[in-house]
């Protein structure tokens, strides 16, 4: 009503002073008055200048009214504005307020949900507006006014990005899949129907970091490797003890644009890598950060001892599977062939294999062939079932190389004796399945200068480790027989019928004895494989694959027919891993085949000879009499003898090559050629 009156006085002021006054959007106009009609300006024009003087002034004076009029009309609004505005507030708290006090009372302690909820109520009081419901939202399309409603609603939508109940204990995420995103988090976005792309508070998705916060967080260190940039947010978070939640692209500067930038969230939590311990070791070398970060290592142990109790416990974990799975009940002979099998499969009597895994594996395909049985009950009959079938699966090139040494075309002899011939093992190794096989080594000796030639090594198909083994071969013969007489041979050793690469160092015994047959001109048995390493002073050494090694001879031997003389000649140390199949265990038991301990070089070529080592020299300083060393010690000063005569006597002049003709002066001679590698 005051506007009114404003304004109906700003009227009567202005005809009083013969205008009127027009109102518009423009705002407010006025026009001279003659008896009471506006004048046009073919009027103004014909009045005299005196008129018109008159009336730009009192036009002026109006002017001046019609502000001061305009300031009042505009205070009065605002002040009734401001009244409705409050009026608008104190009904919108009414509404509002009592539904904050339950969460107020519940959160009280809360300094952070306070401050959140006090916010919430007041912008539910200053944005009351959007929940009128207006002309504009219902001329909305069909389509667009459902949307419209919800963004009101999702304007104070809470998004928890993380729910943990603290009842349960500290949280234990692991993820398996370390992306940037799963570990860091995201922000997503929906596409408009206009086009385009928009995001809100909603749409923020926590990360492993921030789910595991207060807790602990598993990773597979392999996983995170193929992962750089999760890698670098990983240590980021870490070092700086906050999570940012945001996208890579934003992160890496991949795409500028606008978004959503969530407050760090502070971390508190344990990361735990698992992984192989060659890795760790790499990064902890290589990389000063992870090296900085992740301070504790702990071992797991492959195998544990194999005590009562705690063959008591993998008894229970059987148990425990077959109530779990549903399988049939296990025997106490069944459970004794898992145990044993537990020990073959770290390959040592005193150990019990930690891969739980892979033994379980056996538990259920055991249960398999006892229904396929329809036994009430597994047996140890069915766990040996289902331990050959699992090898069988993957025995086909084991079974062609068994094949190809029983029709000859791989040629390896278990009967008779051979000079300067023996028969090695070596395993294969396939990965899901690894088995022995003999291979023939043979080895030629003649008068030389020190040479000790071994075939693969020279031809680069033999490893590091092989090659170390063989290059102890010379230190031991010299230790035995002296440089000078040793620098008088010459000897060829290789591996028959083996084309691919070798390595390892447990045939290092095996190329000692049948250099010491072949000088000693002592035949050795071919009905006796063997292996083991050995060292410079003649201790033989223990080695791996033992189990491997003696089935896949025995194999051999029982194709072509056991003889009751065949055998293994292994190190006495190699004794504790020896867990043989049980048809193997059951011949030697039964004497249908033999395995032989030693710990020394001469105890080994006594058995394989027949002949005694001869280990000490007598009073003399020769080794006894018709022993192998005294043979070889003789062989080697013959060849010593036929050097020297070769050196001095008229055969000098067949043997020495013409030297080169000496260049022509100025220029330099050719360095000499490097000698030959000895061995």
């Amino acid at each position: 009503h005051e506007r009114t009156a404003l304004l109906e006085g700003l009227q009567a002021r202005a005809l009083e002073m013969g205008f009127a006054l027009q109102f518009g959007p423009a705002g407010i106009a006025s026009a001279p008055l003659i008896e009471g009609k506006p004048i046009t300006e073919e009027q103004f024009a014909a009045l005299g200048e005196a008129e018109r003087q008159k009336l730009q002034e009192q036009r002026h004076i109006l002017e001046d009214t019609v502000q001061e009029t305009l300031l009042k009309v505009r205070g009065v609004e605002r002040t009734g504005n401001e009244r409705g505005d409050a009026l608008d507030e104190d009904v919108a708290a009414f509404a509002v307020d009592h539904l904050f006090q339950p969460l107020s009372d519940l959160y009280g302690n809360d300094i952070e949900v306070q401050e959140y909820l006090e916010a919430v109520r007041a912008d539910l009081r200053h944005e009351r507006d959007r929940f009128r419901t207006d002309a504009t939202v219902a001329q909305l399309p069909p389509g667009l006014a459902p949307l419209a409603q919800a963004s009101i609603t999702r304007r104070y939508t809470v998004n928890a990005v993380v729910t943990n109940d603290p009842q349960r204990g500290a949280p234990v995420v692991n993820e398996p899949h370390p992306t940037y995103q799963n570990l860091v988090g995201r922000v997503e976005y929906q596409s408009q129907p206009g086009g385009g792309l928009a995001t809100d508070h909603t749409m923020i998705r926590a990360g492993a970091l921030m789910k595991a916060n207060g807790g602990y967080l598993v990773l597979r260190l392999r996983d995170l490797l193929t992962n750089t940039m999760a890698l670098d947010g990983l240590k980021r978070a870490l070092t700086s003890g906050t999570v940012a939640i945001e996208n890579m692209a934003e992160t890496y500067g991949l795409m500028p644009t606008v978004g959503l930038r969530p407050e760090p969230v502070p971390l508190n939590l344990k990361v735990v890598l698992i992984g192989e311990a060659y890795l760790y070791s790499l990064l902890y070398r290589y990389d000063p950060d992870f090296r900085q970060l992740f301070r504790v290592k702990a071992e797991f142990e492959m195998d544990f001892p194999r005590t009562q109790e705690n063959a008591h416990g993998l008894a229970s974990v059987v148990r425990s599977e077959c109530a779990r799975g549903g399988l049939l009940p296990f025997t106490k002979t069944a459970i004794g062939r898992l145990i044993e099998h537990s020990s073959r499969m770290v390959s040592d009597q005193r150990r019990l294999s930690a891969n739980i895994a892979e033994f379980l594996d056996v538990v259920r395909q055991a249960d398999y062939w006892a229904r396929a049985d329809t036994a009430p009950t597994v047996t140890a009959s069915h766990v040996a079932r289902a331990i050959e079938e699992t090898v069988y699966r993957s025995a086909l090139v084991r079974d062609r190389v068994m094949e190809a040494m029983n029709d000859g075309s791989i040629r390896v002899e278990t009967t008779g004796k051979r000079i300067g011939q023996i028969n090695a093992l070596s395993v294969y190794d396939l990965g899901d399945i690894s088995f022995g096989r003999p291979s023939r080594v043979t080895c030629v000796v003649s008068p030389g200068n020190g040479m000790i030639v071994m075939v693969e090594r020279d031809s680069d198909m033999a490893g590091h480790i092989h090659n170390k083994g063989f290059l102890i071969l010379r230190g031991l013969l010299a230790d035995r027989f002296g440089q000078d007489r040793v620098g008088a041979l010459h000897a060829s050793l290789t591996f028959e019928q083996l084309y691919g690469e070798i390595d390892g160092d447990s045939a290092s015994s095996t190329e000692t004895y049948v250099l010491l047959s072949a000088l000693a001109e002592a035949p050795i048995e071919q009905q006796i494989a063997v292996t083991g390493s050995v060292d410079q002073l003649g201790n033989v050494q223990p080695i791996g694959g033992a189990i491997e090694k003696i089935e896949g001879f025995y194999d051999i031997c029982l194709a072509r027919g056991l003889t009751g003389t065949q055998g293994v000649m292994l190190p006495r140390t190699n004794v504790p891993n020896l867990v043989l199949r049980p048809d193997v265990a059951e011949a030697i038991d039964a004497g249908r085949f033999h395995l032989w301990a030693v710990d020394r070089i001469e105890e080994g070529i006594e058995i394989l000879t027949g002949v005694p080592a001869g280990g000490t020299r007598g009073a003399d300083g020769k080794y006894p009499e018709g022993t192998i060393f005294r043979r070889v010690e003789d062989r080697l000063e013959a060849f010593a003898r036929g050097r020297t005569l070769a050196q001095t006597g008229e055969a000098a002049r067949i043997v020495m090559t013409p030297s080169a003709p000496h260049p022509p002066p100025g220029i330099p001679l050719p360095p000499p050629p490097e000698p030959p590698v000895s061995v």
